[in-house]
């Protein structure tokens, strides 16, 4: 049985590297495969890779503290599939703004919204009156209304809020003709 786990913990860690490393690959494949990004932001910061290499790191520090023969291969390759976990997962939080629509995290893609599919939108507020980020109303691909609440940091939203009016404000603004198919004189 000692053999099997001291086999097992052998492996585990070459597996991890290649996984993550594949995992970083490919998110920064589709990522270049995004193209006319006029806007990005970090949606949230990934707290499981950054968790996981806090705890390498700590329990690498705790083994030569308390004196045990630390494996350095073995915790450098956690490590390193730590490193390619975090840089994966930083890539895939991103929120993009292209020409095509909204991209919410690049492994979502039920939160990928085309400006075409917008229906309506307004900005959202917190309890101070400070804009928060812009609720959009759209159909999605089952022809069903839904609803892609997305937070906009303070120093994009003007940027953002220029983009809206290039992209769907000129599409909403109507005039009374064009609404009720006449004029109102008087």
């Amino acid at each position: 049985m000692a053999e099997i786990l001291r086999t097992l913990h052998g492996v585990l860690p070459v597996c991890f590297f290649g996984v993550t490393l594949l995992f970083l690959i490919v998110t920064l494949f589709h990522y270049r495969q995004i193209q006319g990004v006029h806007l990005r932001w970090l949606r949230r910061w990934p707290l499981l890779p950054s968790g996981f290499l806090v705890l390498v790191v700590a329990l690498g520090v705790y083994a030569v503290l308390g004196g045990h023969p630390v494996p350095v291969f073995r915790l450098s390759l956690y490590f390193a599939g730590g490193l390619f976990w975090l840089g994966a997962a930083l890539v895939s939080e991103q929120v993009l703004i292209t020409n095509c629509g909204i991209i919410d995290g690049l492994n979502r893609h039920d939160r990928y919204v085309g400006w075409g599919q917008i229906l309506d939108y307004f900005p959202w507020q917190d309890p101070n009156g400070r804009v928060r980020g812009f609720a959009f109303l759209f159909v999605d691909a089952r022809n069903r209304r839904r609803r892609l609440n997305l937070v906009v940091p303070p120093a994009r939203q003007p940027a953002f809020r220029r983009i809206l009016a290039r992209y769907l404000d000129a599409r909403f603004e109507m005039t009374v003709q064009q609404c009720y198919g006449k004029t109102f004189e008087g």
